[in-house]
């Protein structure tokens, strides 16, 4: 399913991809907080909070950048959901 196409102001792009991550933060938070989470599960999410806040980083360098050229940007998102047996 597409979930986001489209060019934006890095302005308007903003917000677009800092609530994106940020989703993303609070569910690795959240996960890290449930005390049935084994020892390697903390430590995977710990690692993925990590990642995340680099990537948030990067977007947002790259986003400033942009907008001190003038120039706008390309979201293209795309998300696929399946079912995976356990």
């Amino acid at each position: 399913m597409k979930v986001m196409n489209g060019r934006f102001n890095p302005e308007e792009a903003t917000p677009i991809l800092t609530g994106i991550i940020n989703a993303k933060l609070q569910h690795h938070a959240r996960k890290i907080s449930l005390h049935d989470q084994t020892e390697e599960g903390i430590k995977a999410s710990e690692n993925r909070i990590k990642q995340l806040e680099e990537d948030l980083r990067q977007s947002l360098r790259f986003l400033r950048e942009a907008a001190q050229r003038g120039s706008r940007v390309d979201i293209d998102g795309v998300l696929t959901i399946r079912e995976v047996p356990q």
